[in-house]
């Protein structure tokens, strides 16, 4: 083997290492400050398990028909602040908070199912619907929270009485490119991922500004 080669080689091995162990190395330390997700709860705020994860969730109005309220990326049940009052009218109204947002639990380990992918938002959907004797729902979705309405509606027709679609991210397959999808599945990922939305957390407002 050549000098050459085996520079080549060494360099490529070590490439290799910096980017299978690196990150891995970088420190997550841990938040500060912190406050249990009940304390910051309004009064009329509830909380329920279902599918392994503790799920904030409110209620208003009674009886038939039964509106289950989804929310976008980044939101909470808190978008529908003012919509609920006006819905309950009509009948009752569930409105939650998707895992990974508002005062839902957000696990960072789990075991079996991602508590965070799509088959598991349409999961925890009908779980909380079980939950509280809901066996036909209209669902409104707003952003994200559109495309959960529409893959429960796929999954479960028998169950979705109707959709409301509020500006839904409707799109083929949702989420991140198909390429792209194992990369964030591996374990260097799922370390730096706490990082990662920190830094988004804190941009705060000149996010939502650029994004806007």
């Amino acid at each position: 083997m050549s000098t050459r080669t085996r520079v080549a080689l060494g360099l490529s091995i070590g490439l290799a290492l910096v980017v299978s162990i690196g990150p891995l190395l970088a420190p997550v330390p841990p938040l500060t400050d912190t406050v249990p997700p009940r304390q910051l709860a309004d009064p009329d705020s509830r909380f329920i398990r279902v599918q392994g994860v503790d799920l904030h969730y409110k209620m208003a109005g009674q009886g038939e028909p039964v509106f289950v309220l989804l929310h976008g990326f980044g939101a909470s049940l808190f978008s529908w602040h003012k919509v609920m009052p006006e819905l309950a009218r009509l009948g009752a109204v569930i409105a939650y908070d998707r895992p990974a947002f508002g005062l839902s639990e957000r696990p960072l380990q789990w075991e079996g199912q991602n508590p965070y992918s799509p088959e598991a938002q349409v999961d925890q959907l009908f779980g909380l619907m079980d939950a509280l004797g809901v066996q036909q729902a209209i669902l409104v979705g707003n952003s994200a929270g559109g495309t959960v309405a529409l893959r429960a509606a796929l999954a479960r027709p028998d169950r979705v009485q109707a959709i409301i679609a509020v500006d839904a991210a409707v799109y083929g397959t949702g989420g991140a490119p198909g390429f792209i999808r194992p990369l964030l599945r591996t374990p260097q990922l799922r370390h730096l991922g706490p990082l990662i939305v920190r830094r988004l957390i804190a941009a705060g407002d000149d996010l939502i500004r650029r994004a806007w």
